[in-house]
Parts: structure tokens; sequence; C-alpha cells
């Protein structure tokens, strides 16, 4: 279970959340969504424990994987190292099963310098999927990693999100009104 109670979080006189409680019930699929800067990132990094709050509490009892907004690929691996990066050596065969589930395998000994954007980020989102399965995960948060994607590209990778995340808990920041049909909560900030 996931329980945000009367968080308070301020960026210096740029108050983000004011007494802000969410309850995220087990294995719900929940879309954030909201206007560029109003705190959605920050919400994510708030469950996540990336960011400290002003107040209130946090409770968090979920093994969680985060993909973040920006692929964070490491320059000097290619495309199959950077997701072995954040796997146990016994867990590698999941890099190249995610690597070829984004439809990226031909890709697997390319450098991010050699991807386009949107590859970047289906490296990152496959990286997200192994270390999801490999950990357990049962709290998913991803921060819009679908934003660099062509819509029928994107669609493709929702479908492969919502199958993989049944029975987990999923929160996903999305600017795309097509994302909210499967949600069970849209949490408007």
């Amino acid at each position: 279970m996931t329980e945000l109670k009367n968080i308070q979080k301020s960026f210096g006189e740029n108050a983000v959340f004011k007494d802000f409680s969410l309850k995220l019930t087990e294995g719900s699929k929940n879309i954030v969504k909201g206007a560029s800067g109003c705190g959605k990132t920050t919400l994510l990094r708030i469950i996540s424990g990336l960011e400290a709050i002003d107040g209130g509490e946090v409770i968090r009892d979920e093994k969680l994987a985060y993909m973040f907004q920006e692929p964070r690929l490491l320059p000097w691996k290619n495309s199959l190292d950077n997701i072995r990066a954040v796997l146990k050596k016994e867990d590698f065969a999941l890099a190249d099963k995610y690597l070829s589930a984004v439809g990226l395998a031909d890709a697997e000994k390319k450098f991010p310098h050699e991807l386009s954007g949107g590859m970047a980020q289906r490296v990152a989102f496959a990286r997200f999927l192994a270390f999801a399965e490999a950990t357990d995960a049962d709290l998913l948060l991803l921060d819009e990693p679908f934003s660099a994607l062509d819509k029928e590209t994107a669609a493709k990778m929702l479908e492969l999100l919502i199958e993989f995340s049944v029975g987990k808990t999923l929160v996903l920041v999305t600017h795309d009104e097509s994302d909210i049909a499967f949600a069970d909560n849209v949490i408007e900030l």
C-alpha cells in the first residue's frame, strides 16, 4: 500500500503541495495529469523517496521501479549493456527479452549517441521493465515515458505497460489524453 498524508512541499516561496493526501489502492492504474510545472514529477519523486517533504507522511511498503522523464542512458554503454547495468548477472536474459519487446532487438549494439530520442526512450523503457521484473517491483512509477514517441509506437508501448502491470500498482504521468482510458483513477494536479 502507498499513501501520502497531508503532504507539504515547497521550493522556496513556491508551495507545490499543501495538505495533499493520496491513497493508491493496491493493483490500481493511476494517471497523473496537469499543466507543466504543477508538481507531477515532484509527486513521483515524493512517492519514491527521492524528494524530501516539508511535512506530512509517506507510507509505502511496496517495492518500486521508477522510469524518469529523460532516458538517462550511460553514454559509454550500448543499448543492451545499458539495460544489463541495472540487473544482476543471472537476470541478463531480461535485457534481450525487453529490448525485443520494445522493438529494438536490432539496436542492441548501438550507443546512446547513435539512437534517436524515441529509440533512447524505448531503451530506457526496456531497462525499466527488466528491472521491475528482476526485482519483482509491485509499484511502477513512470514519468512521461512515451513523450518522445510517435502515436503508434506510444500506443504499442502503453499496451505493453498495461500487460506488464497486471496485479501491480501503476502511477503514470502523461499529457496524452488517450492514456486515460485504461486508468482506474485520474489524479489531476
